[in-house]
């Protein structure tokens, strides 16, 4: 996990991007410098291989020294991405999700971008727009979501644990010193 978000490290992507992050954006990072989302589903019209309405974004890049979106143009020259004027703030390699700062500096839109058919596709206007259409399309419970973790029910089961360890070393404590009463 990247550190914790500092001014020099947004200073530091603005100054190599030659852009303004969206204020949004930032905020978002400031309470978590990347990682899992609550949610991980955005709507489409495009097509994709994830699903017929929707693409997977459970996970955004935060910003650190050659971590999270400095990694950008490694990313892009990793796998082909051939647009320019864009920061990957999200994605697995076969698609990513990117600011398209084309035609601006300071308000880009949000784009889809599936690195196996090269297809570029605008998902939404801004990242405001985009933080209030996100979604969760995947059962929390499902196995094959490790990261997403039911705290209330973890606690729960760690509450009963203790509460089965003292009874456990009540009943063996309370055991040792009957027996230790016939020795």
């Amino acid at each position: 996990m990247i550190p914790k978000l500092t001014k020099a490290n947004i200073e530091l992507a603005e100054a190599t991007f030659g852009v303004k992050l969206p204020a949004s954006y930032v905020k978002v990072l400031e309470e978590r410098n990347g990682g899992y989302l609550k949610t991980d589903a955005v709507p489409v019209n495009c097509a994709n291989d994830w699903a017929e309405d929707h693409i997977h974004l459970d996970e955004l890049y935060g910003i650190g020294q050659d971590e999270g979106i400095m990694e950008t143009e490694y990313l892009r020259n990793e796998w082909g991405i051939t647009k320019g004027d864009i920061i990957i703030i999200g994605g697995d390699g076969h698609a990513f999700v990117a600011l398209d700062y084309e035609g601006t500096t300071t308000d880009p839109k949000v784009i889809h971008i599936d690195t196996d058919s090269s297809k570029v596709n605008v998902i939404c206007d801004s990242f405001d727009a985009l933080l209030r259409i996100m979604y969760v399309a995947e059962d929390p419970d499902d196995d094959e979501m490790p990261h997403r973790i039911d705290w209330k029910k973890k606690l729960k089961n760690v509450a009963t644990i203790v509460i089965l360890l003292a009874v456990c070393g009540a009943i063996i404590y309370k055991g040792y010193m009957y027996i230790s009463d016939w020795l």
